[in-house]
């Protein structure tokens, strides 16, 4: 029984160094013209709920949203840039810095899912596995 248990424990420590490592996503200053760009496929993704909480976070004014003016938000554009693997898989996406940590988190989270979900697909140009986006989206009208 102990050469079970034994066994048991080294496999489950063999897959959990086997398991894909999650994606991470941070903040910078650069600029990703150069980068190919994504394939945007839909935007199924897009959770109302975020998209209703940044336009909050521009209405407060607690923070500087893309696109937000004294009107308030109605067009939003931020670039960023994401990372894959060979085959596919995110491993990192950066968007830029906003000085808002609740902002850039909730727009990390949705360029997470829309990625993850396919909304955006590298191209295969790239053979770093960088690629530029643009996450935008319109509140209103």
């Amino acid at each position: 029984m102990k050469c079970f248990m034994a066994f048991a424990l080294l496999l489950g420590s063999m897959s959990a160094h086997t398991q894909a490592a999650s994606p991470t996503v941070e903040t910078a200053d650069a600029n990703w013209d150069q980068l190919p760009k994504l394939k945007q496929r839909s935007n199924d993704h897009l959770s109302n709920v975020a998209i209703s909480r940044i336009h909050e976070i521009a209405e407060e004014r607690k923070c500087q949203i893309p696109g937000a003016s004294m009107r308030g938000l109605t067009q939003f554009e931020m670039p960023f840039a994401a990372q894959f693997q060979p085959d596919g898989t995110l491993t990192r996406v950066l968007l830029p810095r906003l000085g808002c940590p609740e902002a850039e988190g909730i727009l990390g989270g949705i360029l997470l899912k829309m990625i993850q979900g396919g909304d955006y697909r590298p191209t295969g140009k790239n053979e770093d596995g960088w690629y530029r986006g643009e996450l935008n989206f319109t509140i209103g009208g």
